[in-house]
């Protein structure tokens, strides 16, 4: 017998209702195959929803790293264009609703719950053919899919910017049709599930790449991946444009702040060009020479994009929305002295690109780092990194089932021989950690906060409720 969608009147209904799907980003162990990451149930709720997301343009966005940062920057450029754009991302820090947001605001709760609402009954259904067959209902990651594409075109959006969750080719948003694809920075993650070499990765992550739909590729550490996503962008005859070939970076300057200057500007002067235009000296203030390279593969999507569809870009905006651009918990500064930064780098690649930019931006600094991963991540490799930089470590643990439990990350740390001159301490709590080791650290001191979302996210949490926004210190030029 069939039964009708639960009646959903408030946003913790529909967070419930979201919340009774099966969540991967939840479970240590699951397998990658096209039971579990079916294409055709997000293409059915997105039918049922009116096919939302061929309403507007759109940019799609896969990598290892850099990918949020990219498809943000994308986002925020065509904002500043005058186009109306939604935003798609995963994960979240604090709230479900940071994943959606349109012009740079998150969805609001009436909105996440109306959206919820419009896709209940074909769930709901989906549901008892669950209970009674073995097809499986939409998921929690494809069911944020659906809401955030209905939103968009609820919203009257132009474009959207869609970031891939897991992968690319059996990713849920890889559904839409887009009108140019980006892939950032392949490195080692989630190999258990995407393959063991940088070409297998890479292929993984082409495999949102269709047929005549042009592609930006930005810098590549591993040949081999660079290589593997050449070749699938010509076999399927997409035009292709590469960051450190057609899409270049020059004059790019740092920004410091040492010891004897901490409230010095932090970030980046840079020039770019594009095969298109060149736009001289613009400030970022992002940190880390790598997130230079993001923006290049940005700006880059947005102009091939742009033309594809037949929009004259704005050059003149590029820069001003540069400027204007930051990311929550990407070497985000919530401090300055002694400096606290938050940081989800949670791969060896990242932590080693995020301990570069530590000692451009703030260089000589004493570092603290306040340090929890996920059970699936290499935690000896991304300790190994840290024990040769920082003054002191504190171990800690976010309170998500998918954490590696503090005691463990503190057998890695010792059977690699990680002794901090200042000592390694364990605090299982992570918003306390921080706070452990602000009492500790001296003016000059840089803590980082760093090895995963969840740790990341609890903290920043913890952070804003003791200092609103409008206390915290953003970088500026």
């Amino acid at each position: 017998m069939s039964h009708p969608a639960p009646e959903l009147t408030t946003y913790e209904d529909a967070v419930g209702f979201l919340e009774l799907a099966l969540d991967y980003e939840k479970l240590r162990q699951w397998n990658y195959n096209r039971r579990n990451l079916n294409l055709a149930r997000t293409r059915e709720l997105l039918a049922a929803l009116q096919q939302p997301d061929r309403r507007y343009s759109i940019i799609h966005v896969a990598g290892s790293k850099g990918k949020g940062t990219t498809a943000g920057a994308a986002a925020h450029i065509l904002t500043a264009m005058g186009r109306r754009t939604g935003l798609l991302t995963s994960p979240h820090l604090v709230t479900h609703r940071e994943r959606i947001r349109v012009d740079g605001r998150m969805i609001n709760p009436q909105q996440f719950l109306e959206g919820v609402r419009a896709m209940a009954p074909h769930v709901q259904r989906k549901r008892e053919e669950e209970a009674a067959t073995t097809v499986r209902a939409p998921t929690y990651f494809e069911l944020l899919t659906g809401l955030g594409l209905h939103h968009f075109a609820d919203c009257g959006a132009e474009w959207a910017v869609v970031e891939v969750g897991l992968g690319g080719r059996l990713d849920s948003t890889n559904v839409v049709m887009p009108d140019c694809c980006v892939v950032t920075n392949i490195g080692f993650e989630h190999t258990d599930k995407l393959g063991d070499t940088a070409e297998e990765i890479a292929m993984e992550k082409a495999g949102i790449f269709k047929d005549g739909v042009p592609v930006v590729i930005s810098v590549q550490q591993y040949a081999d991946a660079l290589r593997a996503l050449q070749d699938a962008a010509e076999a399927r005859r997409c035009p292709y444009r590469l960051v450190g070939r057609d899409v270049t970076v020059h004059d790019a300057r740092p920004l410091a702040s040492p010891s004897r200057r901490p409230d010095a500007p932090v970030g980046w002067r840079f020039s770019l060009k594009t095969p298109d235009n060149t736009y001289e000296d613009v400030f970022t203030p992002l940190l880390g020479r790598h997130q230079l390279d993001n923006l290049a593969a940005a700006v880059a999507a947005v102009e091939l994009a742009a033309q594809r569809v037949g929009q004259p870009l704005k050059p003149e905006r590029v820069a001003p929305a540069i400027a204007g651009y930051q990311v929550q918990a990407r070497m985000e500064v919530l401090q300055r002295s002694p400096a606290v930064i938050l940081d989800v780098a949670h791969t060896v690649e990242s932590m080693e690109a995020l301990l570069r930019a530590i000692e451009t931006h703030f260089p000589g600094r004493p570092l603290r780092a306040v340090f929890g991963c996920s059970a699936d991540k290499k935690v000896r490799g991304m300790l190994h990194r840290l024990r040769r930089r920082c003054l002191s470590i504190t171990l800690t643990q976010a309170q998500s089932p998918r954490a590696m439990e503090v005691a463990q990350v503190e057998r890695a740390a010792r059977a690699i021989g990680v002794e901090p001159p200042e000592g390694l301490q364990v605090v299982a709590d992570s918003r306390q950690a921080l706070e452990s080791t602000l009492a500790v650290a001296k003016p000059e001191d840089v803590i980082c906060v760093t090895g995963s979302f969840f740790t990341a996210g609890e903290v920043r949490e913890r952070w804003l409720q003791a200092h609103p926004p409008g206390v915290t210190e953003p970088s500026s030029a």
